[in-house]
């Protein structure tokens, strides 16, 4: 029997809610130690969670000789020196997205993880739900022919609330902002699924009104709309608001010569939970769903179902150790990300259509 492969995880927010117990379901996996800022939470995690070790800061977990491999759930801002410091140490890492903050950090670390012979992969979850798997075969297979036009509408409520916690998530120093946090996953299933952006034109905005909102720099756009071409001059229309009251959740709909495709989910309480596959006919009859392969059932996964997607990516990750090879998505998948959205921000800030580096 082979053994057990060891890991750590940084990161007591996500990473204790969805990577601990996403790593915990796969056989041969031992999840031996969690790093946070605050000693006091780590600890406390550490204990609710069975792991033996907790330490206040990441740094000693990258050093821990004993675990072989990395997950990141920390703030985008600290990827790149704990996944740098990680390789450096021999261990493969799985990142949570973004990728960094900008393209020079995705490709350092691409070119790291490259030459050090380690398995990398950054966690694009959407790419583990069945409908998009489903949509994936199916596109494939030609089922609606040449394509007509793409749109994307992922619409919530969720930081309208003036009230509403301030994290890191509001910090652009962090990372922070709707276009990383959502966009990210819109930008890779959109190249997953179809095929290489070309070219951008953007518009970034915030509607939400921070308590602190005259400091400096401590606004973040909240709100992204994306015109995109493909590499075939398919065009693809993206909205993505997270202070929209009344937002009908996340809709993705795929027109081709021979019918329709949707992906949709207006549960706005969960990002994976609700979503299901339709089809359309040339006619553009009903809606008829789809049947797709229901996600493996993780325990952990009762209230929030990134949980079992994580587990889907987990296992992969575990795979590429266990056989020595790239498993997707990879780090240059999330450099590739990393390129579209500096694409669209520098869109944005000319005002102008920007073509995306190749």
């Amino acid at each position: 029997m082979s053994r057990a492969i060891r890991v750590g995880v940084v990161g007591t927010g996500f990473g204790a809610k969805a990577h601990v117990p996403g790593f915990q379901s796969v056989p041969g996996v031992e999840v031996v130690a969690i790093a946070g800022t605050d000693r006091h939470r780590t600890e406390a995690a550490a204990s609710e969670l069975g792991l033996s070790k907790a330490y206040a800061g990441w740094e000693a977990l990258v050093e821990d000789s004993t675990m072989s491999a990395v997950s990141v759930a920390a703030p985008p801002s600290l990827h790149y020196p704990i996944v740098m410091a990680a390789l450096r140490r021999g261990k493969h890492v799985l990142c949570e997205k973004p990728f960094g903050l900008n393209p020079e950090q995705g490709t350092e670390m691409l070119s790291a993880a490259v030459g050090a012979g380690l398995v990398h992969m950054v966690n694009y979850g959407f790419r583990m739900t069945p409908e998009r798997r489903r949509l994936k075969d199916l596109l494939g297979a030609g089922a609606i022919g040449r394509l007509r036009r793409v749109n994307v509408e992922w619409t919530l409520r969720g930081r309208a609330d003036r009230g509403a916690p301030s994290g890191w998530q509001f910090e652009p120093q962090a990372g922070g902002g709707v276009l990383f946090a959502f966009g990210s996953h819109v930008v890779d299933y959109l190249e997953w699924l179809l095929g290489p952006v070309q070219e951008v034109a953007a518009h970034l905005s915030t509607r939400r009104q921070l308590p602190d909102e005259t400091l400096p720099g401590r606004c973040v756009e909240d709100t992204v709309d994306v015109m995109m071409l493909l590499h075939d001059g398919t065009p693809v229309s993206v909205s993505v608001s997270t202070v929209t009251p009344g937002g009908r959740g996340h809709w993705l709909s795929i027109y081709g010569e021979r019918g329709a495709f949707v992906v949709g989910n207006d549960n706005l309480a969960d990002v994976v939970f609700g979503a299901r596959l339709y089809r359309t006919g040339p006619e553009g009859d009903e809606l008829n769903e789809i049947d797709t392969v229901p996600l493996p059932v993780v325990a952990a996964a009762a209230t929030d179902g990134r949980v079992p997607l994580f587990s889907q990516m987990a296992s992969r990750f575990v795979e590429g150790i266990r056989m020595g090879r790239p498993v997707d998505p990879t780090f240059r998948d999330g450099w590739r990300a990393q390129v579209v959205m500096e694409a669209i921000r520098e869109s944005h800030e000319r005002r102008a259509w920007v073509k995306v580096t190749p």
